[in-house]
């Protein structure tokens, strides 16, 4: 009586052992597949799908006192442009000013401060290049479009517009039309379509000479729209 006992005790042993390794099997396959996952992958869907169009649009002044709200209301739009800042000042807060929100779409404008400041065109085309390389290594899905630098015109207010010129303005955008034909960019030009006849900023677009009137701020709605992910 005994051994029977002992060999029934050893054979359901046997039979727990079995049972839990076929589990282990069965719960080891389901991981690999993503059988038990299921919630997760939703979840990352839908997290896509809420990014699918967001134009931030990174820059200066320009861009900081853009309504992008008012003049784009049927697309989704974030305005990360703060007034007086530089690319130096965009390349060290590149996170909050772009990644955090998991763009579809960039739209850079900026380098007219780093002209302010002393910078050269080249140094100034440097430093864009560098941004849109962090921009493509951390949001590689993410269209990158660049925007011109808009003429300046000190005869309105040379305070304001200080060290630029409109001959290095055009040097740094010649940059930027080499940088979209070279990585298949696109590229706005709004020098073109704000200058005059002596490719100064018209007065009737600028408050100073260098920053946008409401005029100038229509002209340059109605040249992005196109470009806009609905």
């Amino acid at each position: 009586m005994k051994r029977k006992r002992m060999v029934k005790i050893r054979l359901s042993l046997a039979l727990l052992l079995c049972a839990g390794t076929f589990l282990s099997f069965v719960l080891g396959i389901g991981l690999a597949s993503g059988a038990f996952v299921k919630e997760r992958v939703v979840t990352k869907t839908k997290e896509i799908k809420q990014i699918d169009a967001n134009n931030v649009f990174l820059g200066d002044s320009l861009t900081d006192y853009f309504d992008l709200d008012a003049a784009f209301p049927d697309y989704s739009v974030v305005n990360s442009g703060v007034a007086g800042n530089t690319t130096d000042n965009v390349l060290a807060d590149l996170n909050n000013r772009v990644m955090i929100y998991n763009p579809s779409q960039v739209f850079v404008w900026l380098g007219t401060n780093d002209l302010r400041d002393g910078k050269t065109p080249q140094q100034t085309i440097e430093s864009l290049q560098e941004i849109i390389d962090q921009i493509q290594t951390e949001r590689s899905l993410a269209k990158i479009t660049l925007i011109s630098l808009i003429p300046v015109n000190a005869q309105v207010n040379p305070a304001t517009v200080g060290l630029r010129s409109n001959d290095h303005i055009q040097e740094v955008n010649q940059g930027l039309q080499e940088i979209a034909k070279e990585q298949e960019l696109d590229y706005i030009d709004l020098f073109s379509e704000l200058k005059d006849e002596q490719g100064n900023l018209k007065s009737e677009y600028t408050v100073d000479g260098l920053h946008l009137s409401d005029a100038g701020y229509q002209v340059v709605l109605g040249i992005i729209e196109p470009y806009l992910d609905a």
